[in-house]
Order: structure tokens, then sequence, then C-alpha cells
């Protein structure tokens, strides 16, 4: 190989072999720089929320307890402060089972079931008695139409409250979806039953009843609900 040659053929190699160092150690950066940014990015999410609970701690001489702040914010409509403090609340109580199902339920009300879910499952594996989160984790299974997947977890509120009104309620309206409606006709009555002022069985008793022709049986129903106000 003459010489000048054999110069330039050394000179490409080293040209490509500095060029991927460079742009490896390139890489590598901006690699890092992105996680960087991102670490960053969680912490300051992360010290919003423990100041959003500060916040609302000023002026108190007693410590708030975190659910009841986070139903007050739901019954105000306040969705997404209600997910933002239950997330921050998670941070600094990350055992409590609860706060995962409001954090949950927060987010079924926002529009979140995908994530609320998620939340459920959580709070599940923290505390295994808990009816409400069972009760709420039917429900929105119930809405992404599961209603198979629903009972199961009304069953399980069952369990742990055999007498529990809106568990009944519920099954019956997913057994609706499942077109047994003369389950869902048994479940319902017997929630009205346990609690003749439950509101959440009037209407899909009645609804039921009409579907099923049974006027006069409706027609009953609507006198209670009628008796409720």
């Amino acid at each position: 190989m003459p010489r000048n040659i054999k110069i330039l053929w050394v000179g490409c190699i080293l040209i490509v072999f500095f060029s991927f160092i460079y742009f490896a150690i390139k890489g590598n950066i901006k690699t890092h720089m992105g996680m960087e940014k991102q670490r960053i990015k969680q912490e300051t999410r992360i010290k919003k929320n423990q100041m959003a609970i500060k916040e609302v701690d000023k002026g108190h001489t007693f410590k708030i307890d975190p659910i009841k702040e986070i139903k007050e914010l739901n019954a105000l409509g306040k969705y997404e402060d209600a997910i933002r403090y239950a997330e921050g609340a998670a941070i600094l109580n990350p055992n409590q089972s609860k706060i995962y199902t409001w954090w949950g339920i927060s987010l079924v009300k926002s529009g979140k079931r995908e994530a609320a879910i998620g939340k459920f499952v959580k709070s599940a594996r923290l505390n295994t008695s808990y009816p409400k989160n069972y009760l709420y984790w039917g429900l929105t299974l119930a809405m992404d139409g599961k209603p198979e997947a629903a009972i199961k977890k009304y069953e399980k509120v069952l369990e742990l409250e055999p007498e529990n009104s809106n568990a009944y309620a519920y099954w019956g309206v997913a057994l609706e979806q499942l077109g047994n409606r003369s389950g869902a006709i048994e479940k319902m009555e017997y929630a009205l039953d346990l609690l003749p002022t439950n509101n959440n069985v009037f209407i899909p008793l009645i609804t039921v009843l009409m579907s099923q022709k049974q006027y006069k049986e409706a027609w009953k129903v609507v006198k209670k609900a009628k008796k409720q106000g």
C-alpha cells in the first residue's frame, strides 16, 4: 500500500473512532441531562404537594385529617385540587390505605378511571378490610363496562359488611347490565329492605321494573321515593 494512501486510511479510521467517542459521550450527557431534568421535576412536584398540605394546615392548632379535606374538596367539585391534595397526603402518609381510596375516588370524579384503579389496588394491598375501597372499585369497573368484575368487588364488600345496602344496589345495577333483570330486581329490593332511605336504589329499580312491565311494583317504589322527599 502506498504511504500516502496508508496515512489517509489511518486518518479515516481515527476520525471515525473519535467521532464515535464524541457522539457516545454526547448521547450519555443528553441522557443524563434528561434524567436530571426529570428528577428535578419530580422533586419540584413533591415539594409543591407538601407545600399545599402545609398551606392548608396554616392557622390550625390541630392536625388536619387528610381524608376529611379530600372529601370536602370533592363535595365542592374541586376534583383536581382533591387529587393534588391526596397525592401530597400519600407522600407524607404512604401506608394509609384510605388516602389511596379517596385519591382514587377523586380521580374517578375527574374522569380518570384508569388511574383510579391503580389507587384502589394500592389501597387493597395496604388494607384488605376497607369496604369503601372495594365499593368504589366495583363502581369504576362497572362504569368501564365490566359488570362481572364489578360484582366480584361488591361481593367482597358484603364479606366485610353483610348489610351494606349500596353493595346490593350496585350489584343489582351490574346484573341489569348483564341482562339479568330478575336478579337485578331481587338485589335492589333487598337493598331497600336493608335501607329504605337509600336514594341510590330508587331510579335504577323503577327503571328495571318498568322495563319488565311490572308497573304496579314500579309505582310502589315511586311512592317510597316520594316519602323520602
